[in-house]
């Protein structure tokens, strides 16, 4: 009986942990795109007015610019969510994988709705990439680290 009281808190401060990690992904992917983008055709500002952010040029010449401005922010995007869900279910592994499942899929789709310009943007398989590796690293960084202390 013990060892569940003591459970309580780890696990109060696991969910704090991984909502303030998301939220930190969440607006990471937010600032790439407000300071390194050109916004002026996003389909958002269609609906809200734009802000007036001081954009930096980054070289997107290199491969490793191109990943930072034009990849990176869809696998912070999608490590937020994962975090989120995570957080929400930290032990039950059958909600927790269903709907991080579906959360995925759904992110997968819209990119994949740009190739048949369904939804207006550009396809680009390096989205789809990023969307796998955020969330492979976030399972691994999970069973590797956090499972072991914390839970």
């Amino acid at each position: 009986m013990e060892n569940v009281r003591s459970l309580v808190p780890a696990a109060k401060s696991f969910r704090l942990v991984y909502c303030l990690a998301a939220f930190a992904a969440f607006g990471g992917g937010v600032a790439i795109y407000a300071f390194f983008r050109n916004i002026d055709y996003m389909v958002i500002f269609r609906y809200v007015p734009k802000p007036s952010f001081p954009t930096t040029t980054l070289c997107t010449d290199t491969p490793w610019g191109y990943i930072f401005v034009f990849n990176l922010p869809h696998g912070l995007w999608c490590l937020s969510g994962l975090l989120v869900i995570r957080a929400v279910w930290p032990t039950n592994t059958k909600w927790r994988a269903v709907y991080g499942g579906i959360f995925v899929a759904a992110a997968s789709s819209v990119e994949i709705m740009q190739l048949g310009e369904v939804m207006p943007g550009t396809f680009d398989l390096l989205d789809l990439a990023s969307y796998g590796i955020a969330a492979f690293s976030e399972s691994v960084t999970y069973n590797k680290f956090t499972k072991r202390s914390v839970l």
